[in-house]
């Protein structure tokens, strides 16, 4: 009789910084940590499985990366090099390979994949939320943020009113000093029960998605999107007030003059327009998306519950991670763009119901796709961009012997092409119209003295750009041709 396949969940948080994860806080690749926010559930999830030390997405914006793990490609190979383009025709998408490998396959919560086709389209069953699709907007009469789904009707509205939760609303909306930016909260107060936001929406879709793969007689892979902590945050009481912004320190490079970096970064800087609230202004933006990360954690309770509820808890791969990060301070910055950074690549990785030894070694967050099929018993389609994790998972491989990781930016506010290299020792910026960045991580983890143009540096600066160089050839980068015409005087 053949053995029967392990159920699988992934969870994955959207914007949410590696160091809001408390089990986090000690690891030796995590440069900051303030040991303030926590995740007790999530914890418990490492405690039992394993948590990945240096996992990076490959692109830190929200649609490439979702889009990477449905394919298993960088950003430049399947398409989708923003949050408005498509994943390119005849590109294999894991839900549909899940499926056809006969799983049951549901989806709850964010999409943000690609623009036209949902998750029907895509191998899955679950409430599509196309375009930016930020639930709340139309739908909390004081949001100013005015970004709903392009598709009717917004399942999030009609889950208020059949609920009762009609005429829910928010208050203490945070917006930024810019006169041209008063589009976008911060954050809000969600005035109403936990049971009328956002997340416990996404919650209460992904239980009803177990329930229904408990009926069937397949094995089930369940992706669970949440919105937050992506900004605005919108959470109720107690987690808008959980934190007290005093207690939370100064990140070590608020201090950034923007002198040694490219222009864009001031600009984008100054865009948000956070500048003159100083770090007490910053610190109360922390406040509410540690709330955030807490209030999703006590989500994710939600979920285990009902797999144990169910009798699926041990059967049941469950991965938590989360899209890209956020600046949140660091370099004076607020959420993602054409800034490559720690705080935004390095991202949570979590598996539980496999291995239970924390590993250390880089990997690619969309990785998960080759990884996801072969513990469904199939193979990923060839090729696809880095290597199934179950090796390191099972234990029957001790390092999946990659030294450094690679990273690329397209386009957000600005079109610019950004790449980047970095194995733990150095990293090197390649910003194709502006000034190259190299940081020395051991002396310099915050990334705040930019060595590029330092003559000392130039062997260092060499050997990455030839790391760069050859991994734009190996895997067709459309900016390889303007990167070797002028590496050689970059």
């Amino acid at each position: 009789m053949s053995q029967k396949r392990k159920n699988v969940l992934l969870i994955l948080s959207d914007q949410q910084r590696l160091d809001t994860i408390s089990a986090y806080q000690d690891c030796p690749s995590v440069h900051y940590t303030d040991h303030i926010c926590r995740t007790p559930n999530i914890d418990r999830l490492c405690e039992e499985g394993m948590k990945f030390e240096r996992a990076f997405t490959s692109s830190a914006i929200c649609a490439p990366s979702r889009a990477s793990i449905m394919t298993g490609l960088y950003a430049h190979k399947h398409g989708v090099i923003d949050n408005f383009t498509c994943i390119r025709d005849g590109v294999p998408l894991l839900g549909d390979l899940m499926r056809d490998a006969g799983y049951y396959c549901g989806y709850a919560g964010k999409w943000h994949v690609d623009p036209v086709r949902g998750p029907e389209d895509c191998g899955f069953h679950g409430k599509p939320f196309m375009g930016y699709a930020f639930p709340g907007s139309e739908v909390f009469p004081h949001l100013i943020f005015d970004q709903p789904p392009d598709n009717k009707p917004n399942y999030y509205e009609e889950y208020l009113k059949e609920n009762g939760f009609e005429g829910i609303d928010v208050s203490h909306g945070f917006l930024g000093n810019n006169p041209a930016l008063q589009i976008q909260e911060m954050y809000c107060k969600h005035e109403g029960p936990v049971e009328s936001t956002i997340e416990y929406f996404v919650a209460h879709e992904a239980m009803e998605e177990i329930d229904r793969a408990a009926e069937s007689d397949q094995p089930f892979f369940i992706w669970a999107n949440f919105w937050g902590p992506h900004s605005p945050s919108i959470v109720p009481e107690p987690y808008f007030s959980m934190y007290d912004p005093a207690t939370i320190p100064e990140h070590p490079s608020y201090k950034e003059d923007f002198s040694d970096k490219p222009y864009g970064y001031y600009l984008t800087e100054k865009m948000w327009g956070l500048g003159d609230y100083g770090w007490p202004g910053f610190a109360d933006i922390c406040a509410k998306y540690y709330g955030h990360c807490t209030f999703l954690d006590d989500m994710v309770g939600l979920i285990i519950d009902k797999l144990k509820e169910k009798g699926l808890y041990e059967d049941t791969v469950i991965i938590y991670g989360a899209d890209h990060g956020d600046c949140l301070g660091a370099h004076k910055l607020i959420e993602k763009g054409c800034f490559a950074f720690e705080e935004i690549y390095h991202v949570p990785l979590i598996v539980r119901g496999l291995g239970t030894q924390d590993c250390k070694d880089f990997v690619y967050l969309h990785e998960l796709m080759p990884t996801i099929l072969d513990i469904a018993g199939t193979t990923a389609p060839k090729p696809v961009d880095g290597q199934s994790l179950l090796p390191l998972l099972t234990g029957q491989n001790e390092h999946n012997g990659r030294t450094e990781v690679y990273g690329e930016f397209h386009d957000h506010f600005y079109h610019t092409r950004q790449r980047l290299v970095q194995d733990g020792k150095y990293w090197l910026t390649f910003n194709e119209s502006e000034r190259g960045e190299l940081y020395d991580l051991e002396k310099d983890p915050f990334q705040l003295r930019n060595l590029c143009y330092d003559p000392a540096y130039s062997a260092i600066k060499q050997e990455y750009m030839n790391k760069l160089g050859a991994w734009m050839n190996e895997t067709s980068d459309p900016d390889r041709v303007w990167f070797h015409r002028i590496k050689d005087f970059y």
